[in-house]
């Protein structure tokens, strides 16, 4: 944050909105994500004037990851004129570029449910544990 009197410049980053049915390339299954903007404005008495530097990124709800959005759906997706699913425009695959991956390796992802390192399917539901 630069402050300068009445006059300043900062960094905002706040989450938008929940999705639903978003295809996580890490999970390999459809999950609920939530959409999260990043900018960075000049304001005058803490009142944003000029936003630049606009991102936006999917946060998965089971594995964590986090994906860059490209700006032009994710502008879509937050005044509402974007469907996650089941319209023309859809969020797909080659969409999503993967900013950090903070899976966790040991736990199942169809059930959920922690497995040992040493185990190639999962004890509780019989799903291998890489795909």
């Amino acid at each position: 944050m630069f402050f300068i009197g009445i006059l300043g410049v900062d960094n905002k980053t706040k989450e938008v909105k929940d999705l639903n049915n978003i295809n996580c390339k890490i999970c390999d299954n459809i999950e609920d994500m939530k959409l999260i903007k990043n900018y960075s404005y000049f304001h005058i008495f803490f009142i944003p004037i000029i936003k630049w530097s606009i991102n936006y990124y999917l946060l998965c709800n089971k594995c964590n990851s986090m994906f860059k959005l490209k700006e032009e759906k994710g502008k879509l997706l937050e005044k509402g004129k974007l469907l996650e699913r089941g319209n023309n425009i859809e969020i797909n695959y080659w969409d999503l570029d993967e900013m950090s991956n903070n899976h966790n390796k040991n736990i199942c992802n169809n059930c959920g449910a922690k497995i040992e390192e040493n185990h190639i399917y999962c004890p509780f539901c019989g799903e291998r544990k890489y795909k």
